[in-house]
């Protein structure tokens, strides 16, 4: 080997060394062996996720690698961006697409999962917080709508027709024709995600909630509006701020086939988070190009919220229930509380629309026989 093409190796290992730091050498530079054994693969999967965060654009991102480094990187972790590897090809029982069909377009959509079998809670929200979006809402300066986002049982014909008379009724369920499982909930995610590009295209922000979550209306105005953050490149909610494990096991389980690290990036509490709309396009065809993983809530708002560039701001006016209580009194400064059932509800929806001192006395005496998240 002569002297010039010995420097020039030398300079260039150096370079990559010190760009990507020591962990570069330790890749292998993904040309040699494609075969590798698992532990192998692990490490090279975790020195890839910290150099770029799961390849955003190949093109864009990775050109300063060989076009052979990247097409292994493709075929070893996920398989090719050239192709659609997970279509999600939306089938609806019921699309309902006229509930963002009017002259005053909304500015935040409630979008709400929810399961057939839960009709109380959803009687509950349109009773409740969730009346803010079926009626004038010059009291809380925003206008909104609300659509429920539901599945099919693998035995609920009947159930099948009781949705399809609540919607004849509300006009606000969206149903998809596949079932509902924990497994498919990123699934869910995304096809209600590609309903809102469809048929509500319009509005500004997404305010992703499950149906046993309460969300202080109020609180959740004055955040809009007046919150310096927002934006159209961050996802607002309880942030995870260091990467949790992922799970090999359990119900919440992911496979190294689905995603290779073994830590998620940072990302939001699932019950409740505001997504803007300007992001859904990207995530929606991101998505399709990515191994499906079924932990909705760490997949969107954490890999693929990384991928794409958008940011996160923490708050927690978002409360992360486990097993904690709330005082009463100090509840007019949360926007979302998750785990509540129907008749707290109705305790809460009471305590944020009426007089605080009154209700903050009131609910402080009455403490759990009123609600079982206080005090």
């Amino acid at each position: 080997m002569n002297k010039k093409r010995l420097l020039l190796i030398l300079v260039s290992s150096t370079a990559l060394s010190i760009y990507f730091g020591a962990d570069f050498v330790s890749l292998g530079y993904l040309t040699k062996n494609v075969n590798r054994t698992n532990a192998a693969k692990q490490s090279h999967g975790e020195i890839f996720v910290r150099m770029t965060t799961c390849l955003p654009n190949v093109t864009a991102h990775w050109n300063r690698f060989t076009p052979l480094i990247n097409e292994n990187i493709r075929k070893l972790y996920f398989k090719s961006w050239d192709k659609v590897i997970t279509p999600y090809v939306t089938k609806y029982m019921i699309d309902e697409r006229d509930i963002c069909n009017s002259s005053f377009p909304p500015f935040v959509l409630a979008f709400v999962l929810s399961l057939p079998a839960n009709t109380n809670e959803r009687q509950a929200i349109r009773r409740t917080w969730g009346n803010f979006a079926s009626q004038n809402t010059s009291s809380f300066n925003i206008s909104a709508r609300l659509v429920f986002m539901l599945g099919r049982m693998t035995d609920g014909i009947t159930l099948d027709r009781l949705v399809q008379n609540e919607s004849t009724e509300y006009k606000d369920i969206v149903q998809f024709d596949f079932f509902e499982s924990r497994y498919n909930l990123t699934r869910k995610m995304m096809h209600g995600l590609r309903w809102v590009k469809t048929y509500c295209n319009s509005v500004k922000y997404i305010l992703k909630v499950d149906d046993d979550t309460f969300i202080n209306v109020a609180r959740l105005s004055n955040y809009l509006l007046t919150n310096s953050y927002i934006n159209n490149k961050t996802i607002h909610g309880y942030v995870f701020q260091y990467g949790r494990p992922v799970r090999r096991s359990g119900k919440y389980a992911v496979s190294k086939d689905e995603l290779p690290s073994s830590q998620y990036p940072p990302y939001v509490s699932g019950p409740s988070y505001i997504l803007p709309y300007a992001a859904i396009p990207d995530m929606l065809d991101l998505a399709e190009r990515l191994p499906y993983c079924p932990v909705d809530d760490a997949f969107m708002t954490g890999v693929m919220r990384d991928i794409l560039g958008i940011k996160l701001k923490h708050s927690v006016e978002f409360t992360y229930m486990v097993g904690i209580k709330i005082d009463p009194c100090a509840f007019h400064s949360k926007l979302a509380v998750t785990d509540i059932n129907t008749n707290c509800m109705k305790v809460l929806w009471n305590l944020t629309t009426q007089a605080r001192v009154i209700n903050c006395t009131l609910y402080r005496l009455l403490g759990n026989n009123a609600c079982s998240i206080f005090f």
